[in-house]
């Protein structure tokens, strides 16, 4: 039996027929292969959004809890962390985004419940809701 090419030796593998059907099937494979991995990577990106979210809030709470010996500040520490991660971006939560803050760097390093008290409504005088 002969192939075609021996047949017709003005074909060499590289111009034949068979080869030039070839290269656009495989390049439309490789599209479409593509295409799936793409829409497989956006649709998998939630889980990774709330794992990145997960850890801002736990580096938040490990920069600021440190030395932090005071039930009520780490407590106060812990949901303002929360509320940056989960409002921090937030346009409508602008105004508040101050308070968090603040309630974050100054509670750090607070040793008792009496000086997280007054921390916190010092945050609260100097960036009102």
């Amino acid at each position: 039996m002969t192939t075609p090419n021996a047949n017709y030796p003005a074909f060499s593998d590289t111009l034949s027929h068979q080869g030039a059907c070839r290269k656009p099937a495989r390049a439309l494979l490789h599209v479409l292969t593509g295409a799936v991995v793409a829409g497989a990577l956006v649709a998998f990106s939630g889980p990774v959004v709330a794992q990145t979210d997960m850890e801002r809030q736990a580096q938040c709470e490990l920069s600021a809890i440190r030395d932090t010996r005071s039930p009520l500040a780490v407590q106060y520490i812990r949901s303002a962390c929360n509320w940056l991660v989960v409002n921090g971006d937030s346009l409508l939560n602008a105004s508040s985004k101050g308070y968090y803050i603040c309630l974050v760097r100054q509670l750090s390093g607070a040793q008792s419940n009496e000086a997280a008290a007054a921390i916190m409504s010092a945050c609260r005088t100097s960036n009102p809701l």
